[in-house]
């Protein structure tokens, strides 16, 4: 019963996006499978090709991309709960990935393979209509948060303990400042400014 209702918060989500059949839905209960992770686990690894898509149902992932400018990496994206997780390129192509994929905080979520991806978009039109949508919402949210970055570092700082106050707990200063295109001593400062 307990995977059941957790499965149809995954469907919820999808048809926010697009309406889905009930045949799909029921091919879809038979192939999806549920998994654990541990805080600072790593799901995907920079040149992997993502066999998997990962849909949240606990706790906060992070997308990493390497600096090559400073040697380093960088937070490059977080997902959060009802959130589906791929990197572009990645599971769509099926294409080295250019970033990595961590868990943040101990995590649970549902996973359909490429292999049984595949197959459901063979079998269901619907399901690449369906795709198109999730994809242009993320586009949206990738381009949005690019235009955020414009904004000053205390308006950005602001936006972060406004809607993502639990990264403040999960993350280090390093990743949330990298995330917000800004030092972590101006993020550090700005945080003062909201508290005082």
């Amino acid at each position: 019963m307990h995977r059941t209702m957790l499965f149809n918060q995954m469907i919820e989500v999808m048809q926010r996006f697009y309406p889905i059949s009930s045949a799909l839905i029921l091919q879809l209960s038979q192939v999806i499978h549920f998994i654990d992770y541990r805080a600072g686990y790593t799901i995907l690894n920079y040149k992997e090709i993502q066999k998997f898509i990962w849909f949240q149902l606990k706790g906060t992932s992070a997308e990493m991309t390497r600096d090559i400018v400073n040697s380093g990496e960088f937070a490059s994206w977080f997902w959060f709960v009802g959130d589906f997780i791929y990197t572009t390129p990645g599971f769509f192509s099926q294409q080295p990935s250019e970033s990595a994929i961590v868990i943040l905080e101990d995590s649970s979520f549902i996973y359909i393979s490429i292999e049984d991806f595949t197959a459901l978009k063979r079998q269901f039109l619907e399901a690449e209509s369906l795709i198109e949508k999730l994809r242009d919402n993320y586009k949206v949210l990738r381009t949005q948060h690019a235009a955020d970055m414009k904004r000053t570092a205390l308006e950005r700082a602001r936006n972060l303990c406004h809607n993502h106050p639990h990264l403040l707990k999960i993350c280090s200063r390093k990743q949330l400042a990298s995330f917000l295109s800004m030092s972590p001593d101006t993020l550090t400062r700005s945080l003062k400014k909201l508290t005082n």
